[in-house]
């Protein structure tokens, strides 16, 4: 669901996925590219020096990303490295180059990918792989000086009028240290307290997204307002102990119960004022808590949140984020039907080995050829399965298998929400709907004009924009939540 952004390099997790579960949804499978011979063609062998920087735009249908390749030649091998500079991510090492006559191979096995090229002119004309998908990428020589300018106003500056206390905090269940940053006002207090619940993927302590760090920026303007934050690494992310890849949203739920408990025993919190702020799925996590009734928790927020069942909501996903890509209606339906039979035999499998079963069969009828030879075919279905295999992961088994309104028809503590009208992600329109459908009456429910997934500004709340706003978080948006919880406390039914 989120935007968001390898798990060893979350940084650059955002390349070739928009969020956890679409990264094979949207990947082109693509040829490689030809490797054409004439008089045009350059070779190696003839100009063999690569050394210096070169760069490309990886086109991956709803972004485009800028990649800078530097090389080197160094006890008598190639040496290089790899930038994806609109995410902050530099220096890559490049752990295999080969410059063999006009053909470039390279490994980089810390985001688990590759990129053959051959030379043609002054640029080098090739395929880019990752995690089983194909994109096309050519590679030109520059300077190495050029950088992506990316202004990021909204990135707290000091000096702060608060205290920052770096902490770190126990799921005694899960056996793991999490750690964490918490803003606490000036003043005696009490102040109202509440933990920041991230979205899916493996996110630092400040969501951080295309250099934009949304958790920072909230917790500042919240702490200004007299609220204490905390916000943490996920699991296995960052300073946070645990294993991401193996969780699901109830352990993600558990982590946040246990940043809850840290944040009553500070000596400012007012403990009848605690709640958690969730964003996207960390919404659905703030349902989750909600419905356990813990005299803990006095309030919550989501951000962007699931209402509708978590299949439908996907389907929904997929077409918004097509259409949004400038694709067709034609297309945008086909894709959405074939991932609506694709979430159904999962969300009916019992288990995630029948889940693999149920969807070999479907991936095969919708994606391999007919008429290729048994050899061919089964190299595609090998390549199919590593595209779709996240589909039965642990977490996306029991994930697609949700029913939010299960937990916010047990919620009764006050709630408030909002959605972005240009969210292609998680609709607001349909979930808004339904979650008014519902006729909660501590649920307080906001739409916020031309805001999307991240709650930015945005022409078409496209994924490919995200990076390139400047805005990390609409203003009027935290001015309303602050004043929300900083309201009276509502004495409840």
């Amino acid at each position: 669901m989120k935007s968001q952004r390898p798990r060893n390099n979350p940084a650059f997790a955002q390349l070739c996925s928009f969020s956890r579960p679409q990264a094979a949804f949207f990947a082109r499978r693509l040829l490689s590219c030809l490797l054409l011979a004439g008089s045009c063609m350059v070779a190696f062998a003839q100009s063999p020096d690569i050394s210096g920087s070169w760069k490309g735009e990886l086109d991956v249908g709803l972004q485009k990303l800028p990649l800078h390749f530097h090389f080197q030649w160094a006890d008598s091998v190639w040496k290089g490295s790899m930038d994806s500079p609109q995410q902050n991510a530099r220096g890559i090492p490049l752990s295999e180059v080969q410059a063999n006559g006009n053909l470039l191979y390279l490994q980089i096995e810390a985001i688990r990918g590759s990129y053959e090229g051959v030379l043609l002119g002054q640029a080098i004309q090739g395929t880019f792989r990752q995690a089983g998908m194909e994109f096309p990428l050519t590679l030109t020589p520059f300077a190495g000086e050029e950088t992506v300018s990316l202004r990021r106003p909204q990135t707290p500056e000091g000096p702060f009028p608060y205290e920052i206390l770096r902490t770190g905090f126990v799921n005694e269940a899960a056996g793991i240290l999490l750690q964490g940053t918490v803003t606490i006002p000036a003043g005696p207090g009490p102040f109202p307290g509440l933990v920041l619940v991230s979205g899916s993927g493996p996110q630092n302590r400040n969501s951080e997204i295309f250099s934009h760090q949304p958790f920072w920026v909230l917790a500042d303007y919240l702490t200004r307002q007299g609220i204490i934050v905390l916000r943490y690494d996920d699991r296995g992310v960052g300073e946070s102990e645990g294993n991401f890849e193996e969780a699901t949203t109830a352990d993600f739920a558990s982590d946040a119960w246990a940043g809850l408990a840290r944040l009553k025993g500070l000596e400012k919190i007012d403990t009848l004022r605690l709640g958690v702020v969730g964003h996207s799925e960390g919404g659905l996590i703030a349902w989750m808590m909600a419905a356990e009734q813990r005299t803990d928790l006095s309030f919550i927020a989501a951000l962007a949140p699931p209402v509708v069942s978590i299949d439908a909501l996907m389907a929904q996903q997929t077409y918004d984020l097509v259409r949004g890509s400038g694709a067709s209606e034609e297309l945008a339906q086909e894709q959405t039907k074939i991932n609506r039979q694709l979430y159904q035999a999962i969300k009916e499998a019992p288990d995630p080995e029948a889940a693999r079963e149920a969807l070999l069969p479907l991936l095969e009828t919708h994606f391999v050829s007919p008429t290729a030879d048994s050899s061919a075919r089964k190299k595609e279905k090998e390549k199919l399965w590593e595209q779709y295999a996240p589909m039965t992961s642990g977490w996306f088994f029991a994930f697609i298998k949700m029913e939010p309104q299960q937990y916010i028809k047990q919620i009764q503590v006050p709630a408030w929400v909002a959605f972005g009208k240009k969210d292609r992600q998680v609709n607001a329109a349909v979930n808004a709907q339904a979650l008014k459908e519902m006729g909660l009456e501590r649920v307080e429910v906001h739409q916020f004009e031309d805001l999307n997934h991240l709650f930015q500004q945005a022409p078409t709340g496209a994924v490919s924009e995200y990076g390139s706003l400047e805005e990390t978080f609409h203003e009027p948006v935290m001015e309303k939540l602050a004043d929300w919880i900083n309201r009276p406390t509502d004495p409840g039914p």
